[in-house]
């Protein structure tokens, strides 16, 4: 064998101990790392339940399933999370209590939060301008540990979900017989626009209401027994017969005739809202509509 062999013999030697020592640890480590490393605790959203609604804020429980497909439990001192809708922050909060998630195993968290109106109303209305019933809902949420787990203090785990588009149901004043209450009549009516944006049914369920006139305030009050039903993206006018005592009716009837339609008003409304969908069932609304009552002839069509 020449000296040129012998060198080129030597190298294929050196490089297959490399080699064969590359596996050996290769192998070595896959059996000794840890088997739990790449895993952590998996979310799944869902919105549950809109329980109440206002002019400023809506009420709402997230329900959360967490699963842990760890073969040791965590015990989570508290989180905070967010919820974005087609990118846009709609739920920033944070889950105070303590929470523990047994090992291999799913656990059911309900959240009760808060959304501002105004700023689900905005998003919505820009989906729903595309014709989209559902929307695009991003979930965030910063595990804080009791104990460190694998070097780390928190976990930060996420979940994005294509769930049915939030849209709230409205009432607006459409008119207030003025007419009839000049000729102090003390049976007069107000109506009420329901609009449904839903893609579902809703019934609103047992108005009540406090109308307040002017400076008269309580000048009519009630509620009214029963349902209307208003389909799937559409609206219906609710007449609500008022009576008005006397005594109110003639301290009311001069303002009227010096201020006329420029006398403002309000009205607090409340129901309930009744759905087949599972977010809006039993769902109370509580509403102040306000504004003078030249402002009414605009919503009459």
């Amino acid at each position: 064998m020449t000296d040129r062999s012998k060198i080129s013999a030597f190298f294929i030697v050196i490089l297959f101990l490399l080699v064969a020592v590359g596996v050996a640890f290769y192998l070595y480590e896959s059996r000794n790392a840890n088997p739990v490393s790449g895993l952590k605790p998996r979310i799944e959203m869902s919105i549950s339940k809109i329980t109440h609604i206002t002019d400023s804020t809506m009420d709402m429980s997230l329900k959360l399933l967490v699963d842990n497909p760890l073969p040791v439990g965590v015990d989570i001192k508290n989180f905070r999370y967010l919820v974005k809708m087609n990118g846009v922050k709609i739920i920033e909060s944070e889950y105070a209590d303590s929470l523990k998630l047994k090992s291999r195993d799913t656990t059911m968290v309900m959240l009760p939060t808060k959304i501002d109106v105004k700023k689900l109303v905005t998003v919505s209305k820009k989906s729903a301008s595309a014709g989209e019933d559902s929307a695009d809902y991003s979930f965030e949420a910063a595990l804080n540990l009791k104990k460190p787990f694998l070097g780390k203090d928190t976990l930060h785990i996420d979940q994005d979900k294509r769930l049915p588009l939030i849209r709230l149901p409205k009432v607006e004043m459409q008119d207030f017989d003025i007419e009839k209450f000049r000729l102090s009549n003390s049976e007069i009516s107000i109506k009420l626009k329901l609009i449904n944006p839903n893609a579902f049914s809703v019934e609103f369920r047992n108005p009540s209401y406090v109308f307040d006139l002017g400076k008269q305030k309580g000048l009519a009050k009630g509620s009214v027994k029963g349902v209307t039903k208003v389909k799937a993206k559409s609206s219906q006018v609710f007449e609500i017969p008022v009576e008005v005592g006397m005594g109110k009716a003639l301290k009311t009837t001069g303002v009227l005739i010096f201020k006329g339609k420029s006398l403002p008003f309000k009205m607090y409304f409340k129901c309930k809202l009744v759905s087949d969908n599972d977010m809006m069932k039993n769902s109370d609304m509580s509403l102040i509509m306000e504004g003078e009552l030249k402002d009414l002839q605009k919503n009459i069509k």
